[in-house]
């Protein structure tokens, strides 16, 4: 997509060597949406993450993946 670029790796976090790093950037800031569990518990991570809704000017995401769902 123009205006954006992104690369991923493999780093370690599955054993099986597949890709599972990404980097996401955009060339201009931009508005970020973010969707969440109902679930009444929540990880340290989630409650950070909801904090994203109030910012507005995001310019990239980095993506993991082999974590458990929190």
């Amino acid at each position: 997509m123009p205006g954006f670029r992104g690369a991923g790796t493999s780093c370690g976090i599955k054993k099986t060597g597949k890709p599972d790093l990404a980097l996401v950037v955009s060339d201009r800031p931009c508005v970020s949406a973010v969707v969440f569990t109902r679930n009444k518990v929540a990880a340290a991570p989630v409650e950070w993450g909801k904090a994203l809704r109030t910012r507005y000017r995001l310019r990239g995401i980095v993506v993991n993946s082999g974590n458990a769902n929190a």
